[in-house]
């Protein structure tokens, strides 16, 4: 291990109980906000590769972009 100097020398350390508990409720948020997630897909690329694109999503990846396509031709 590297010696290094402490940056707060004065703050607590946390134990290893108040670790534990901050990780698990980092877990539940993470968990709680998994739903709220999208996926994100950026193209500037010409359209032929675009679908080319389309042959290597699943059908789930399938089925988003064609309730998205379905959603922009109805508006």
């Amino acid at each position: 291990m590297k010696n290094q100097s402490i940056h707060e020398p004065q703050a607590k350390l946390m134990s290893a109980a108040d670790v534990w508990q901050d990780a698990q409720t980092l877990r539940e948020v993470l968990r709680h906000n998994l739903p709220k997630v999208e996926p994100i897909v950026k193209l500037s690329v010409p359209f032929s590769f675009f679908l080319s694109a389309l042959e290597d999503f699943s059908p789930d990846e399938l089925v988003m972009v064609r309730q998205r396509v379905e959603e922009r031709l109805a508006a």
